[in-house]
């Protein structure tokens, strides 16, 4: 069965990633939106305050049935080394339990904590987390995504990794 993405992008990085990620694995992909979408002021100010305090943001319902799925992968920048306020709300409002959900996180030069919260909320919610994938998402690291120079895939032993085309792996 295909897996689902679940992603949240304030500024189309993360988005891109998981485009590529979904030709890669052949898998199905849903952008989460929030209600009140926040500007980049807004994200950078409130929404950096929000994510620290582990806060919810509200968004819309998935376009997909969560249950239909027995793997998510769910992507989110980090804000002050901390998931942002939408995937906390994805994953605190949709029922994960017994699901296999990998993490992928994208920051510009540092996961602080965001890796270890997200593994937190993800069992939090009864889902099963074998590996959270933490990516620098540099200009040159999306061009070679887009490119198809390296892909994604999971491995038989509960990764998820991006790996060269030569055979060179990102764990």
């Amino acid at each position: 069965m295909k897996p689902l993405i679940v992603c949240f992008s304030q500024t189309g990085k993360t988005k891109k990633l998981c485009g590529c990620m979904a030709k890669s694995l052949d898998a199905d992909f849903v952008e989460l939106k929030e209600i009140a979408r926040r500007g980049l002021v807004g994200a950078y100010t409130l929404g950096v305050y929000d994510a620290i305090r582990r806060k919810s943001g509200d968004i819309l319902p998935v376009d997909s049935d969560i249950a239909e799925y027995e793997t998510l992968i769910v992507a989110s920048p980090v804000w002050a080394g901390n998931i942002t306020p939408a995937v906390n709300d994805f994953i605190r409002e949709y029922d994960l339990r017994g699901k296999t959900v990998y993490g992928f996180i994208t920051h510009a030069g540092g996961a602080g904590e965001a890796v270890n919260l997200m593994r937190q909320e993800l069992e939090q919610a009864g889902a099963v987390c074998p590996h959270i994938l933490d990516l620098q998402a540099t200009r040159e690291l999306i061009y070679d995504v887009k490119a198809e120079r390296k892909a994604f895939r999971l491995t038989d032993d509960g990764k998820l990794e991006l790996r060269e085309q030569d055979g060179d792996t990102k764990a």
